[in-house]
């Protein structure tokens, strides 16, 4: 870890990205991110900015009146910490450190770390009373060691909830912690799991027995800790019963329980803060590292309730589209470019017939105006618009209804769920018996170009050559070339044979009888070219009821998908980068 700029800038990045605790489902790992959060901004951010300051930071923490104060007293040598019997009376954290600390380059350390309020001399500082998670009451005093800033932390156990929190905020910025036990919380179920979380993959931590009768027993007890907790403590010491201390006259006094420097000595000399700092900053780099493993993971299960909704949604979306797309099929781009096709494949039947093309059009129109004289005005395409639109009001009806369950199966953000209740609800239904006002119900320009592109591909796909193309050619010819004004005059007058050359859809005269010679080229061509024009225009219906009725659910969705997504990716990333 020579060049620490480029993990600098990778921790920057995830924390910047890393959500709020109140998103995560899992209350562990609300736990995690709000861990992480603060040991990247409180510890590893600062620590990384640049030269590290030779400041030693140790935290004091335990379980409610188990003496914490006491200690913290004796190490900073005045009464700065309230100390009484009753217990459970810090609420917020206290530091002590030389006035020295209290400037230049170790002021601003400090500042980056900590939402500092100095205690002028001579005043206490309110820490019986709550504040934020942060806060620290700094207290200058010239009985502490240079180089050492010692904290007073709260209890994690009192009836005080927001008392954990609180020291936690303080206890992943530290580079070691000193915690206090007697016999009767030694194996206390919360204190192992608390202890075991502060000092995670290897922190540097020292035991203090409080209260000890019998050495052996303490050795035995803190040995049981020690493996509960996972890793053994870097020094132990017993502070045996002292009435004097009880009483206010002395301070509390320790002694190591297995040789090596007595605890001021640990925390106060200099040549002891460097291997102490290194190994705090490689425990805090590990600690970061398995709590973004843990919350990347979080991040990608937290991804797949968004992303399975919404490709849920935007599958029957999909479904309703097609269905409605397939009410009118625009089967004269099928035959227009067959015969475009037949006339690309052979000048000669194209030159032949290009004239009777010509007459078959002037036909058509005369046609239509006769009729017209005999049956009055022909229908209008409503019917169509109206069965495509009647399609899609039915398949949103029933696309609401059928996802009205997943309301309350919806474990995701509470915001999210209120969303599925109003566009899986009374509101979207009734907004169905409004005019839906989605243009182009029939089809777009580009749409009928990209399936006219994909009917001559399959025709030229089928037309093989040979015989039956040369007969094709020759029928096409032969439609052109009959006497089409008395087809026309029949089709008028009796709706009978010549009804085959009457013209549909806007078409050429001669469009139904180049139907029945498509179907020649193969049974499953216009299955075919039916299901592009769904796949094509279904999926344009069904944006366009997306934009009408889902927009405000599905927006939400596609973003909280690509957050999650993009947080898993950066936090993999990052652990990538601390090695060691």
């Amino acid at each position: 870890m020579n060049d620490l700029a480029p993990l600098r800038t990778a921790l920057e990045s995830a924390l910047a990205l890393l959500p709020s605790p109140e998103r995560f489902v899992e209350e562990g790992d609300a736990d995690t991110a709000r861990r992480l959060h603060e040991r990247l901004r409180r510890d590893l951010l600062p620590r990384l900015g640049g030269t590290d300051a030779p400041l030693l930071l140790v935290a004091i923490a335990g379980p409610n009146n188990v003496g914490k104060s006491t200690l913290f007293n004796a190490l900073v040598g005045t009464p700065l910490s309230p100390a009484r019997p009753e217990g459970g009376l810090t609420k917020q954290c206290l530091a002590a450190a030389h006035p020295d600390t209290w400037t230049g380059a170790l002021r601003d350390f400090l500042t980056r770390r900590y939402d500092i309020v100095l205690v002028a001399p001579g005043e206490v500082a309110p820490v019986d009373q709550p504040g934020p998670a942060g806060r620290l009451y700094l207290v200058l005093a010239d009985a502490v060691p240079r180089g050492l800033v010692v904290m007073d932390t709260p209890d994690f156990d009192s009836v005080y909830r927001d008392n954990r929190e609180r020291a936690e905020a303080l206890l992943v910025t530290v580079d070691v912690l000193v915690f206090v036990v007697s016999r009767q919380t030694y194996q206390n179920a919360a204190l192992v799991d608390f202890l075991r979380t502060a000092v995670g993959h290897g922190h540097p931590y020292l035991l203090v027995y409080n209260e000890a009768t019998r050495e052996e027993t303490a050795r035995g007890h803190l040995e049981k800790l020690a493996a509960d907790v996972g890793h053994p403590a870097l020094a132990r010491y017993l502070a045996p019963h002292q009435p004097e201390v009880e009483a206010g006259v002395k301070p509390l006094a320790t002694h190591p329980l297995d040789g090596g420097p007595s605890l001021s000595s640990l925390l106060g000399e200099p040549e002891h803060t460097r291997a102490l700092k290194a190994r705090a900053l490689e425990a805090s780099l590990r600690d970061a590292r398995a709590d973004m493993e843990r919350l990347a993971e979080a991040s990608t299960r937290a991804a797949r309730e968004p992303e399975r909704l919404r490709q849920r949604l935007r599958h029957e979306l999909l479904g309703v589209g097609r269905a409605a797309a397939l009410k009118a099929v625009p089967a004269d781009v099928l035959v227009e470019a067959f015969r475009d096709e037949l006339d690309a494949r052979s000048a000669f039947h194209r030159y032949v017939r290009l004239p009777f093309r010509g007459l078959a059009t002037a036909l058509t129109f005369l046609s239509r105006q006769v009729r017209r004289s005999f049956t009055g005005p022909e229908p209008t395409a409503a019917p169509v618009a109206q069965a495509t639109e009647d399609t899609l009001r039915d398949g949103v009806r029933r696309l609401v209804e059928g996802f009205a369950p997943e309301v309350a199966a919806w474990r995701g953000e509470a915001a999210t769920r209120e969303l599925l209740a109003q566009t899986f609800g009374p509101a979207t239904l009734a907004r169905l018996e409004e005019p839906l006002g989605i243009e182009g119900l029939h089809s777009r320009p580009e749409e009928r170009e990209g399936l006219y592109g994909f009917c001559r591909g399959l025709v030229a796909q089928e037309l093989h050559g040979g015989a039956r193309e040369e007969l094709l050619q020759t029928l096409a010819t032969l439609v052109y070339s009959v006497p089409s004004g008395a087809a026309a005059a029949v089709t008028v007058a009796t709706g009978g044979l010549g009804h085959d050359a009457v013209i549909w859809a806007g078409t050429l005269l001669s469009t139904p009888l180049l139907e029945r010679f498509v179907d020649l080229l193969g049974a499953d061509l216009r299955e075919r070219v039916t299901q592009r024009w769904a796949d094509s225009h279904g999926a344009t219906l069904a944006q366009a009821l997306e934009q009408r009725f889902f927009a405000q659910l599905l927006g939400p969705l596609d973003t909280q998908v690509a957050d999650w997504v993009r947080t898993a990716k950066t936090l993999s990333e990052t652990t990538s980068r601390i090695s060691f």
